[in-house]
């Protein structure tokens, strides 16, 4: 199998003839806490510091997205405990008999501070593997052979801390111990029991570490594998009995890291590499490994070292370079495929959700398939740079890691060759302030609240509630409620003008302040949906609220019951009906004298067209003085009942074809103070109501104690193309209180169009400030049909005259498309 476990990366220049970059130390990543990018890269800690610091410049230039690099140490001369001479380096420190002294590497001081202090290079670490060479591990029993590394580890970290690095990058991978050779964290035979053997790991991880702390305690401690190793055997979780697992497995890693936390000083800070660079977020893979080390590996820390853990340790990950190169095989299991057609994308949704749970460090790991640029010979001379292996890697990462520092590189190279164009240069400033003017409030038509299915020639009455406030508290200002209802056909506006509910102030408002507002309308000919535009016409600290919004059949009362009569109506007292040919109804004698109580049978009642009642005492003698059991009974047109006051069975519930009714004189409720309302009183003591009663579920107001205000003039720019990226920003200046909300958005032929990635809000670089010009910009890359950016604009303008100003508007075209990758073949799964 390949070794990976490093990180480096590397890319083309930005742009022809492009300067030098290099992000300020404040410059925050997404997210608003700075985090760095460290590169673990074959093709450069397979070389010397002095040879670094000789190509130091080219950094900034073609890794702008590095922080620093992992830097390893050549040619040590070491003697062991023996007297034999010996040359080694970095992979080689862990030695039983050799010990590293600072005679041997003091001469390496000089380039690793000059190193040190190199823009895009100041994050940089001494890589060591502390992993044994072949037969070379130290049983946990040999104090000499312990003593020995202790010291050669104090060497380096007094090195690195002279020096001005950040510390140590280690790597306790095991691979000397590959082919059947002895792992040096694994309980062997030459080891004492498992018990005996896991306390002597945790000591000599305390005999390590406090030598190295001694020299450097400040140091990071950034190691590849730390708990996070045993995702195997923690079972992501599920596990009741995880240090058993482990443990019945032989491994001693855990103690020996306990041991190092036991020494642990409170400057110092250890980095969990968690080295899993072939997962994806399409499966989540860098959230699953943060949450392993944040909460899961806690049961891997002994209890005494748990704060140190929570407070101490950054949470990393790493990305395998080797794996986004083009003319790759797509069944090799060091292969990430495309997303929306493109692997740069699978790449950009990596580098982004890795960047969004490391709490301090991220790593690039390249090996064998690039390099960073051209500086090195032998077969180094051969090689392609990562960026020639992956065109667009250097975009891709630098956007998710400093969008504003490459539009401030790409922005400078366009000045400096005078192709710097601002596309939004001729928008006019836009200033937000408030008005003592009334103002008048209202919703989108697409959310206003509406009746659809309506038929022509129904009749409705629509009812409303309405509270109106004004400035000072327990007062109120009749009109400042608008609310109309207006005509549509197949979603389209009608010609016909729009309606207004009347808010009916001669009623009285209840104790709560409410104001019924009532409207009634005839559907034409030419309409199938009612629409309420709810608005309020305010001025400063004035308040509408409406509810309850509801709508009811309205039939008309009976204007006249001429030759509705088709024959006698004749009682059975015996039998029990009323009947005059054509209705047969059910009938007994009421309590009162001399009146009827009528009933049908619901939808089996025997009759249809015109139910006419106004003859029925002087045929029988008795007034139907009562009526029901007519529900959902279509057959019904009209009904005359001029004798009834009452009804009983659910009266005429759901007969929707009635057009006309009249019944007696009822006693009303005291608010039906209108011809409408003593209508609907009539209906509804009587039964009827539509199936469905329309009602409207809505609280909504309007208010001036706070509201959002934005620009009058559309702020776009037409004509960009998909992929294009751009700078959008501007700048603004605020005094008072409330929110501004600025975001860049996108129409295609007019139309939204939704990004997949949601683009970021435009905000100001600087800490807010009062009546003081401040700028700010967001990255973007155009998505598919879209041909416009515009400007979103949204403020809080309050009562007290705050006011907020928007100038120097700017739409940059930073860069083109990124490059289309060519296709790729698909091979045998190779596996080594």
């Amino acid at each position: 199998m390949k070794i990976k476990r490093c990180a480096g990366l590397a890319a083309m220049v930005l742009l022809s003839g492009i300067s030098v970059y290099a992000a300020p130390s404040s410059q925050m990543t997404p997210g608003g806490i700075p985090k760095k990018y460290v590169g673990l890269l074959f093709d450069v800690f397979s070389t010397t510091p002095s040879n670094v610091l000789a190509n130091a410049d080219q950094f900034p230039v073609h890794t702008p997205y590095l922080d620093g690099v992992a830097i390893g140490l050549h040619d040590v001369q070491v003697v062991d405990d023996e007297g034999n001479k010996a040359t080694v380096n970095f992979h080689q420190i862990m030695n039983p008999k050799q010990r590293w002294t600072r005679d041997a590497v003091k001469d390496q001081l000089p380039y690793l501070k000059e190193i040190a202090k190199k823009p895009n290079l100041t994050e940089s670490l001494l890589i060591l593997w502390i992993n044994p060479v072949k037969g070379g591990r130290i049983n946990w029993d040999d104090d000499k052979g312990w003593a020995n590394f202790a010291e050669s580890m104090a060497t380096v970290a007094w090195l690195a801390k002279e020096a001005g690095l950040k510390g140590l990058m280690l790597d306790p991978e095991e691979y000397g111990a590959q082919g059947g050779q002895v792992a040096q964290y694994i309980h062997c035979y030459r080891d004492p029991a498992f018990p005996e053997t896991a306390k002597l790991a945790r000591q000599r991880g305390r005999e390590v570490f406090s030598r190295v702390f001694k020299e450097f305690p400040d140091a990071i401690i950034w190691s590849l594998w730390c708990f996070n190793k045993f995702g195997y055997w923690l079972e992501a979780g599920r596990q009741q009995y995880p240090v058993n697992n482990i443990e019945q497995s032989g491994e001693l890693l855990h103690h020996f890291l306990n041991g190092m936390m036991d020494v642990l000083p409170p400057q110092a800070r250890v980095v969990e590499g968690a080295e899993h660079y072939s997962g994806s977020a399409l499966d989540n893979a860098y959230i699953h490994d943060f949450v392993k080390a944040a909460t899961t590996a806690l049961a891997l820390v002994e209890p005494e070292n748990m704060a140190k853990y929570r407070s101490q340790f950054y949470y990393g990950n790493t990305h395998y370079l080797d794996m986004y190169k083009t003319n790759a095989n797509p069944n090799s299991i060091w292969y990430f495929g495309p997303v929306d057609g493109s692997r740069l994308e699978h790449m950009r949704l990596n580098f982004e959700q890795s960047l969004r749970v490391a709490t301090g460090y991220v790593w690039l790991y390249g090996e064998g398939s690039g390099k960073v640029f051209n500086w090195r010979n032998g077969h180094y001379a051969k090689k392609k740079t990562w960026e020639e292996v992956a065109p667009g890697m250097t975009e891709t990462i630098m956007l998710v890691k400093n969008p504003s520092g490459l539009a401030a590189q790409r922005k400078a190279e366009l000045a400096k060759n005078g192709k710097l164009k601002n596309l939004a240069k001729h928008f006019k400033s836009v200033k937000l302030a408030p008005t003592s003017k009334a103002r008048v409030f209202n919703v989108p038509e697409e959310k206003m609240p509406s009746a659809k299915d309506l038929k022509p020639g129904e009749r409705y009455l629509v009812t409303l509630k309405v509270i109106e406030k004004g400035a000072e508290k327990g007062t109120f200002r009749e009109g400042t409620a608008i609310a109309k209802a207006f005509w549509r056909k197949n979603g389209k506006r009608t010609g016909a003008k729009p309606m207004t509910l009347k808010p009916m102030y001669e009623m009285g408002r209840n104790s709560h302040g409410i104001v019924p507002a009532f409207l009634k309308v005839t559907v034409p000919e030419d309409a199938d949906e009612l629409v309420f535009d709810l608005g309020a016409k305010l001025e400063l600290r004035e308040h509408v609220c409406f509810w309850s919004l509801s709508m009811q059949n309205l039939l008309d009362p009976v204007k006249s019951v001429e030759n509705t009569r088709k024959a006698k109506w004749t009682f059975d007292a015996e039998k029990k009906t009323l009947s005059d040919g054509n209705w047969t109804l059910a009938a007994v004698l009421g309590k009162k004298k001399g009146t009827l109580t009528v009933r049908g049978d619901n939808e089996n009642t025997i009759g249809s067209g015109v139910l006419d009642f106004s003859n029925v005492k002087a045929d029988t003698g008795y007034a139907v003085a009562s009526f029901g059991k007519f529900k959902n009974f279509g057959a019904i047109t009209a009904l005359f009942a001029p004798d009834a006051v009452s009804s009983c069975d659910s009266g005429i519930s759901g007969c929707s074809n009635l057009t006309q009714l009249v019944v007696g004189k009822i006693p009303l409720p005291k608010n039906a103070k209108t011809p409408e309302l003593v209508r609907m009183a009539e209906l509804e003591r009587f039964g009827y109501r539509l199936k469905k009663p329309t009602n409207f579920k809505i609280t909504d107001r309007r208010h001036r104690f706070i509201y959002p205000d934005r620009p009058k003039t559309d702020l776009s720019v037409k004509g960009v193309k998909p992929g294009e990226l751009y700078t959008v920003g501007l700048s603004m200046k605020r005094k008072g209180p409330g929110y501004v909300y600025i975001f860049a958005r996108f129409r295609g032929n007019g139309e939204e169009v939704k990004s997949k990635e949601r683009v970021p809000a435009i905000v100001m670089t600087e800490r807010r400030a009062e009546d003081v010009w401040q700028s700010g910009e967001v990255v973007l890359r155009v998505p598919q049909g879209a041909d416009e950016i515009y400007f979103d604009i949204m403020a809080e303008v309050t009562e007290d005259h705050t006011s907020v100003e928007f100038d120097k508007f700017e739409v940059i075209k930073i860069g083109d498309p990124l490059p289309v990758w060519p296709p790729e073949t698909v091979r045998e799964k190779v596996r080594k």
